[in-house]
């Protein structure tokens, strides 16, 4: 089992800590079982993989959902959706039919030996297919459960079986109505927040319930909602409404209660994120600007009276910014100790300079020739070798090779249907059609 002591073990006793030192990872020797799609499972799963756990991803025939997903990346030796690819490294993939008898005896056979098992799929499809964590906690006593779910499965009634994403959480949780635009139009964030919230979340889960069976012998239910996980992000706005601040608490997250001028504001180029969260940060800006009497002046001197004239004193920063170019203001703000970063596009992102000397991205291996450059393991845990993205079933035949299996075995299940009829998933057809 896992611990936290110096010297601690797996269920099959190996010693985590020889097995950190030799560079496998705080994790390794720690089983998990993936049946995931998507964001929030898989962001869960790569970050245990990362850590040297060894995570099998369970696939049906056709590929987990997002290997489909554009962008694909085409080369004479396959394809690789970037979609999957982020979210997937260091994983084994087997494909399994779970509709098929031989199928679903397979991931019995997996989860019989495993630590962890990750699902976000929905309770009733969990039950047809005799996975609901209710029937695992009855057959394997000492098995970590973690599902992931819009609304979650303990307590949530008929809404346990809704279809969630990170975007209806936010929009439950409140985030999406903090963000709004001049004219008052909540405006969805682009990316799924609520899923990378639920991801980190479950991982923190986990490494709890492992604790709690180190300490009981029993396994646990991480049972987690994407709405439950992403709410925290509203604490602050939530207590503003509840001390009856309501008005600037609707809006917290356009430019209001943080601070003024706190938002994202236009220089003559670009758009730069600025946070004057105290009054002497204000001074500060104002000589920045060269109007050092900004700061004095009795009307915008603290927070208080900026908060009345948000609208001006949003102008005034503006009215400065925007003669411009984007980098040569944030470096003014920056040199007078005010927060401020521009605003950068993605493919700006991947050559910042301060990621790049902080190890903050990785290099992993697409798996058909090239290299995709991902964020890191944010607790610097991840093992230091290259990471690669799996193929479909890629590593079915060494898994179950672990599983005592031998080749003649695994062709009689192929033959009974565990892996399903071989369909052409759309990124091979791609990569068939782009050699032709």
């Amino acid at each position: 089992m896992l611990t936290c002591s110096t010297s601690c073990s797996t269920r099959e006793g190996t010693d985590v800590a020889a097995t950190a030192q030799t560079g496998q990872g705080v994790l390794a020797g720690l089983k998990v079982v993936e049946l995931c799609h998507l964001i929030a499972g898989p962001y869960c799963g790569m970050l245990l993989a990362d850590e040297g756990a060894e995570v099998i991803k369970v696939e049906p025939p056709t590929g987990e959902l997002t290997r489909t997903r554009e962008p694909i990346r085409t080369t004479e030796a396959g394809s690789m959706s970037g979609y999957f690819g982020s979210l997937n490294r260091r994983k084994e993939s087997v494909v399994l039919d779970l509709k098929t008898e031989a199928g679903i005896g397979l991931m019995h056979d997996l989860l019989a030996g495993a630590d962890v098992f990750i699902t976000n799929m929905r309770p009733q499809a969990l039950r047809r297919l005799g996975l609901h964590p209710e029937t695992l906690r009855e057959r394997y006593s000492s098995l970590v459960v973690a599902s992931m779910t819009g609304f979650g499965l303990e307590n949530a009634g008929p809404d346990a079986n809704r279809a969630g994403l990170a975007m209806v959480a936010e929009a439950l949780a409140g985030t999406n109505g903090l963000t709004r635009d001049r004219s008052g139009q909540p405006v969805w964030c682009g990316f799924a927040l609520g899923d990378i919230v639920t991801g980190m979340t479950a991982h923190a889960g986990i490494l709890l319930a492992l604790r709690h069976r180190d300490l009981t012998g029993e396994g646990r239910l991480v049972d987690l909602a994407l709405t439950e996980c992403t709410l925290p992000l509203t604490s602050v706005a939530l207590a503003r409404v509840q001390a009856a601040d309501s008005t600037m608490a609707e809006t917290a997250g356009s430019n209001d209660f943080h601070g003024v001028p706190y938002g994202t504001f236009a220089a003559r180029d670009g758009f730069y994120n600025l946070g004057v969260n105290r009054d002497d940060f204000w001074a500060r800006l104002a000589k920045a600007m060269g109007r050092p009497e900004l700061g004095e002046d009795r009307r915008y001197a603290t927070y208080l009276e900026r908060a009345k004239r948000q609208a001006e004193v949003h102008g005034l920063v503006e009215e400065w910014s925007k003669q411009l170019p984007r980098d040569e203001v944030v470096a003014a703000i920056t040199d007078a100790d005010v927060p401020v970063a521009p605003v950068l596009t993605m493919a700006e992102v991947l050559e910042l300079e301060h990621f790049h000397s902080r190890g903050t991205f990785v290099e992993v291996d697409d798996g058909i020739g090239g290299t995709l450059r991902q964020p890191s393991d944010p607790t610097g845990f991840a093992v230091p070798e290259q990471a690669r993205v799996p193929k479909l079933g890629e590593q079915r035949d060494a898994v179950l090779a672990r599983l005592g299996l031998t080749p003649e075995q695994i062709e009689t299940l192929a033959a009974q249907g565990a892996f399903g009829r071989p369909a052409v998933p759309a990124t091979d057809a791609i990569t068939a059609s782009a050699v032709r």
